[in-house]
């Protein structure tokens, strides 16, 4: 089995203004969808990123500078991710299909990516 990287993309703070029961409706959601996909073995992993206190860093003249980031004003940001565990891409993009976070907001968005396998690269380093 192959593992690909879930990225779900959404409009910065898309959820900020909803009810607190609708985030916990939200939240169920979620964690029934990966608590079932657990189940059947296709879920390595996963979790929510927070909406603040990122840092993006970058080389500038040659040395790691940090600065703020994400920008409320950025097109979109990665609110959180999935490790999931597939036969393949299309396996892969079948289960992305089912997650909530493409439902809950007409602007939410994901991307799946192979996740490639380095063990062997590693060993030969060794």
């Amino acid at each position: 089995m192959a593992q690909f990287m879930l990225l779900l993309h959404q409009v910065p703070n898309y959820n900020a203004d909803l009810p607190r029961e609708k985030m916990m409706e939200m939240t169920r959601r979620y964690m029934a969808w990966a608590d079932q996909l657990r189940r059947q073995g296709k879920m390595v992993g996963g979790e929510k990123l927070t909406a603040s206190g990122g840092r993006h860093i970058k080389v500038r003249d040659g040395k790691p500078v940090a600065s703020d980031g994400p920008y409320a004003e950025a097109k979109d940001v990665i609110g959180g991710y999935f490790v999931l565990q597939a036969r393949d891409l299309a396996e892969a993009e079948a289960i992305a299909g089912e997650c909530p976070h493409l439902a809950l907001a007409p602007t939410n968005w994901a991307e799946v990516r192979p996740i490639e396998d380095m063990s062997q690269a590693r060993a030969a380093a060794g």
